[in-house]
């Protein structure tokens, strides 16, 4: 991995009750599709991945996440050029639903612009969902030293985690239950 400060940079309850409470209400006034994976130009339905999702740009909803990116983006040391933000995925995980191992950097994408950070925020409480682990898959250059990490502190209701947008990570199948999540990508110029 690159040598930033952290892999990833969170924070257990980042986000109150009532701001989890208002986009879960929310987004059952909009329509959700199915999610689907692909770049700037075709996206799919893929087996990698079985969720809805809907998608936002609130300004009360990015007033409250941009925050926890640019603070991540200091204090974990990536220190990127930042210029803009992508519209906000809320997801849905319905029982069996998952992402498998992804990353969020969009490859071969011909625009100026390309996702530096993720950020991922955990909407529901922990009583309500079983399974829908979050994991990190960070490597090494001897791929036995390779470590998948499970975040347990993305369990928690609020709770938020942000990380380079070339880290592999995925949600694990929902056993029980319904997990809702809120996902965006800050954008900057191409790496040189």
């Amino acid at each position: 991995m690159d040598d930033f400060k952290h892999i990833y940079y969170y924070w257990d309850f980042g986000l109150g009750t009532k701001f989890c409470d208002d986009v879960i209400r929310f987004s059952k006034s909009l329509n959700k599709r199915k999610g689907k994976t692909g770049n700037d130009t075709v996206q799919q339905l893929n087996p990698l991945r079985k969720s809805e999702v809907i998608w936002m740009n609130e300004g009360w909803i990015y007033k409250e996440i941009l925050k926890f990116i640019h603070t991540a983006n200091r204090e974990g040391g990536y220190n990127f050029d930042l210029k803009e933000a992508e519209a906000i995925q809320y997801t849905r995980y319905g029982l069996n639903q998952f992402y498998g191992w992804h990353k969020d950097l969009i490859e071969g994408s011909e625009k100026s612009t390309i996702r530096k950070l993720s950020i991922c925020i955990n909407l529901t409480d922990p009583k309500e969902f079983e399974g829908g682990d979050f994991l990190v898959n960070v490597p090494h250059p001897e791929p036995e030293q390779t470590k998948k990490i499970r975040l347990d502190f993305m369990k928690k209701r609020g709770a938020v985690v942000v990380f380079p947008s070339t880290l592999y990570h995925q949600v694990a199948p929902i056993t029980k239950g319904v997990r809702h999540s809120l996902v965006c990508w800050m954008k900057g110029p191409r790496f040189k």
